[in-house]
């Protein structure tokens, strides 16, 4: 049996910034940054969208490219600000696969007005490089709802 080894202090902290970076290119509808930390044959579990798994870059592509019209509400988004959080990661790492998981806290400010979202997720990357050169892209993502009301008018309709 592998057990998972804890990462370097060096290797967590690389390993946490490509993950705020890959958030970031989100909230940014940034899709040519997205695709370079992400793997072509990426694998999606999102509750939110769709109750099947979402395979391939392609499909979120096209997401982020209108993310940020979506989540301001219109397509007149300038001065809409998101930031996020990312709550009690954990890492594991098992060879050249590290797995992060986390809660996401997500701040959307608009108008004047704020919102909060927030749900728990795992994302798995994968090092395509070597020690000297890495080359760490996220290969899957499984995010689970938190039980709140927007939450549960989404699970129950």
């Amino acid at each position: 049996m592998t057990y998972p080894s804890d990462p370097s202090p060096e290797l967590a902290r690389r390993l946490l910034h490509l993950l705020d970076r890959s958030l970031q290119t989100i909230w940014d509808g940034d899709a040519d940054a997205y695709a370079a930390l992400t793997a072509e044959d990426v694998s999606f579990f999102e509750w939110y969208i769709s109750p099947h798994r979402i395979d391939g870059l392609d499909f979120h592509l096209r997401e982020i490219r209108v993310h940020r019209a979506a989540v301001g509400g219109s397509d007149d988004a300038a001065d809409l600000c998101i930031e996020h959080e990312i709550l009690q990661p954990r890492i594991q790492i098992y060879g050249d696969t590290a797995i992060i998981s986390y809660t996401l806290f997500v701040r959307v400010v608009l108008g004047g007005r704020v919102r909060h979202l927030s749900h728990n997720e795992s994302r798995v990357f994968h090092n395509f490089g070597d020690e000297k050169a890495p080359d760490w892209k996220l290969v899957h993502c499984h995010k689970s709802p938190i039980a709140t009301a927007e939450s549960m008018s989404v699970l129950r309709g």
